[in-house]
């Protein structure tokens, strides 16, 4: 064993990595659930993002001129200026934008075809008079079929 706690080191560095890995797969799912809800960020999120973008642009301006920010100066401040708003978009979509907007879209559930349990689907108009519902799933949670809309 080492003494100087470099195997600690080695280990928290080998659980950061597969910290950033699950967080990466995480992200890939989470874009893929974006695109079969067909959400969009309301524009009010925009906004709010654009008053933080001003305001952490403004608070940069008035660093120190030897603030480690100022290092590569307008062109650093303006990339550090943009974390503000991407926290405000990752709180918005990570923390119910998206969900809640997924939950109020979904007006019934409609059993599968193939096992009987419910599965999302939205409620049919007039003019799809062909169709008892539309799927809002590719795929039946619960027994893995393929469903037709």
């Amino acid at each position: 064993m080492l003494r100087d706690g470099s195997m600690w080191k080695r280990i928290f560095s080998g659980l950061y990595l597969v910290h950033a890995a699950l967080l990466v797969v995480a992200a890939f799912g989470f874009f893929k659930f974006w695109g079969r809800t067909r959400f969009w960020l309301p524009k009010y999120i925009h906004v709010m993002a654009g008053i933080a973008f001003l305001i952490m642009f403004w608070a940069m301006s008035m660093a120190p001129a030897d603030a480690p920010v100022n290092r590569w100066g307008v062109i650093s401040r303006f990339l550090f200026s943009l974390a503000l708003p991407a926290i405000v978009y990752l709180f918005f979509i990570v923390y119910g934008g998206q969900h809640a907007a997924f939950r109020t879209s979904v007006a019934i559930h409609a059993p599968c075809p193939f096992c009987g349990d419910p599965v999302a689907a939205q409620p049919i108009t007039s003019s799809e008079a062909t169709s008892t519902s539309r799927f809002i799933e590719q795929q039946c949670p619960h027994c893995g079929h393929e469903l037709h809309n």
